[in-house]
């Protein structure tokens, strides 16, 4: 039960964004900088990237096997992610979304490496 509590948090954040890219014609906040969409994409993944470090096991990322489990499960559900919105009214596959997906990624890795 620890572990599956352990891993829930990430579980409820990749159902957000799974929710979030399946909503219609979604309209983004706007800050005036023209590339907030991309912004969004980058937190979101930089915030599950950071859960699931936690949620790690070895959390200290001490080995690289933690590291390549990180960066395929990540990239995968991006992919994933971006794929099914060719199925959403309004929504398409982005490949620049997906690189802000895998620069949040990347930022979550650069955060631990320093902590």
């Amino acid at each position: 039960m620890e572990n599956f509590l352990r891993w829930l948090p990430v579980i409820v954040w990749s159902s957000v964004i799974f929710i979030f890219s399946s909503i219609p014609h979604l309209k983004v906040p706007t800050l005036g900088l023209g590339f907030e969409d991309k912004i969004y994409h980058c937190a979101e993944f930089l915030i599950w990237g950071l859960l699931f470090m936690r949620a790690s096991a070895h959390s200290k990322m001490h080995r690289p096997e933690d590291l390549v489990l990180l960066i395929l499960t990540g990239v995968i559900f991006s992919v994933v992610d971006e794929w099914h919105q060719n199925w959403i009214p309004g929504r398409q596959f982005d490949f620049k979304d997906l690189i802000s997906d895998w620069a949040g990624l990347l930022i979550s890795l650069l955060i631990r490496a320093f902590q």
